[in-house]
């Protein structure tokens, strides 16, 4: 299995049948996986335990039904008669509520995700060595099916993919497939320079919270890696070697 496949049943998976032996081995074996499938087994708990019914103390109703009558006020301008509160009686059931409440807080937490997930270059840099050194060099395309997979990533990920020259570089492609990067998706490229392997990265500018130039190449060494991050094509590229 690869990740895109298993995004496509994570995001589609029966909550009552959580985890198949095909999904659990990849999701061991890919650590960015591994955590999305975390957090959304998560929400899925906190969601059903906030909406579970939940009996609120005894008395609670006729209690508040007493002080309602005791601020008139209140009650005349924004609450039907006292005696007839016909909406006390769903309190008993007011997992709603909190389940209302979970699900706003996790619908924010899902576009702040999807929101400006890089401050600076140096943020960039330290992500692209990360994955690049966890060693996962599985392509789902090679070179001669190239065509077909850059078609493929501009519908994934909504942006026009572009390839920067390799040739210029010295470099040549080997494969790729789609990544999480971050938090954001990517384009994953496995190339090769030299007899050596190394990574690229493109994302979508919307994930910078911060301007770069157009073609300014910035370089650094981290880890032993060697690093490259630019702006091209209206697209950002990160090169690990």
């Amino acid at each position: 299995m690869e990740c895109k496949e298993f995004h496509h049943w994570l995001r589609t998976r029966d909550c009552n049948n959580p985890d198949t032996p095909e999904t659990r081995g990849h999701r061991l074996g890919c650590s960015d996986c591994q955590q999305l499938y975390d957090l959304d087994t998560q929400a899925g708990q906190v969601i059903t335990l906030a909406f579970a019914n939940r009996e609120l103390p005894r008395g609670l109703a006729a209690r508040i039904d007493k002080h309602l009558e005791m601020a008139p006020s209140v009650s005349n301008r924004f609450l039907p008669k006292p005696g007839h509160l016909e909406w006390v009686t769903p309190l008993k059931t007011t997992g709603w509520v909190a389940g209302l409440m979970v699900l706003v807080m996790i619908l924010v937490g899902l576009l702040t995700l999807h929101s400006s997930s890089f401050k600076n270059i140096g943020q960039i840099s330290k992500q692209a060595v990360t994955d690049h050194l966890k060693g996962n060099r599985e392509i789902s395309f090679d070179a001669t099916t190239l065509y077909q997979a850059l078609e493929m990533f501009n519908r994934e990920l909504g942006f026009n993919v572009r390839l920067p020259d390799l040739d210029t570089q010295g470099c040549f492609l080997v494969g790729g497939r789609l990544c999480a990067f971050g938090n954001c998706r990517a384009a994953y490229f496995v190339i090769e320079k030299q007899g050596k392997k190394g990574s690229l990265f493109i994302m979508d500018m919307d994930h910078l919270d911060f301007e770069i130039a157009d073609k300014s190449h910035f370089t650094t060494s981290i880890k032993g890696c060697d690093t490259q991050v630019w702006k091209e094509n209206g697209q950002v590229y990160a090169m690990v070697f």
